[in-house]
């Protein structure tokens, strides 16, 4: 009995570390592409992320996009690199852990193959959602943020956790609103389908930790630079008609809604949150980002992978192969 105990967690063990390992080689795949994608023009990104130290970044709303530039300091005086250096550390360190949380998201709703589905998927539609000449630090912690998000509330995380990650997420991007957002509709579409008060603990950390996040932003940009941020819906209807990658800027975002309706539609009230949270994505990128810039979509890539799976469950709480419950929300 104990040696079958010892080769099960063997195994176990074994399996992990092959996700690990898949997860490192796919993302070290993802910055050879990245640097033959780019060449010179990543040079820009790392001179905008060295701005955002000196406290004169390119635009004055970038000034609050902390927390890639932070580490990437930190690993410089901790281990004296260059900032480049420590740009393609972080880079591929947090390809790989977006990698490992999009794969137990997926095992979590349909098994290993699931599991493994989400993460090619996941690399797949980064590779497709880059193009020069911008690719900050930030934006892949936009990429991990969402992923982590979403293998939270698949497996029924605690209040305080989604709390926890927007405040970190709030370092990097302003778009961890969005958590917010879902936390505020969790806690209204669980009183609502079960007729009672709802979760306050919930509701008010969706709201005083999106508050608070916001205020946090404002103060981390200061006075210095250029104040460059407003509405963008003409520009917006200009590039969607004249742009040679239309297709490419349209499909993730039509796909996005057409997700949220099919869970709506499929699993009602207990799939109402997760929709809120996409379709409000989706408005807040065609009013605000330059969506031309095709990296502004990737902070709808881990959505885009789960959706699906979760959309094909015919209940959402019901069992998968690997003991876990499809998470509400």
């Amino acid at each position: 009995m104990e040696e079958s105990k010892e080769e099960s967690a063997l195994t176990k063990a074994a399996r992990e570390l092959a996700v690990w390992a898949a997860s490192f080689a796919l993302s070290l795949a993802q910055w050879h592409h990245v640097v033959s994608f780019f060449r010179n023009e990543l040079q820009l990104n790392v001179q905008a992320e060295q701005g955002i130290l000196d406290g004169y970044p390119h635009w004055r709303v970038l000034q609050s996009h902390v927390l890639g530039p932070w580490l990437e300091k930190f690993l410089s005086l901790l281990f004296g690199f260059d900032l480049y250096r420590a740009h393609v550390i972080i880079a591929v360190a947090v390809l790989t852990l977006s990698g490992v949380a999009m794969f137990h998201a997926g095992r979590a709703i349909g098994g290993r193959q699931a599991g493994w589905s989400a993460l090619l998927a996941f690399n797949v539609l980064f590779t497709l959602t880059i193009s020069p000449p911008w690719l900050y630090i930030w934006d892949y912690f936009v990429l991990l943020a969402a992923a982590v998000f979403m293998l939270l509330v698949i497996r029924r995380a605690p209040w305080w956790s989604f709390l926890l990650l927007m405040s970190v997420a709030f370092l990097n991007h302003d778009g961890a609103v969005f958590i917010g957002v879902w936390m505020v509709a969790k806690a209204l579409a669980d009183a609502w389908g079960e007729r009672r008060r709802p979760d306050w603990y919930m509701l008010g950390g969706g709201v005083l930790g999106s508050l608070g996040g916001i205020l946090m932003v404002e103060y981390l940009r200061p006075l210095k630079g250029n104040y460059y941020f407003h509405l963008q819906p003409q520009k917006q209807s200009y590039y969607l008609v004249i742009h040679p990658h239309v297709d490419l800027l349209l499909l993730p975002l039509v796909l996005a809604l057409a997700l949220a309706a099919i869970l709506v539609v499929r699993h009602g009230m207990k799939a109402a949150p997760l929709a809120i949270y996409a379709v409000t994505m989706v408005a807040a990128l065609l009013v605000f980002a330059i969506i031309s810039e095709t990296r502004t979509l990737l902070t709808l890539i881990p959505f885009l992978c789960l959706g699906g799976m979760l959309a094909a469950k015919p209940d959402w709480d019901n069992k998968t192969s690997s003991g876990r419950l499809i998470q509400q929300g």
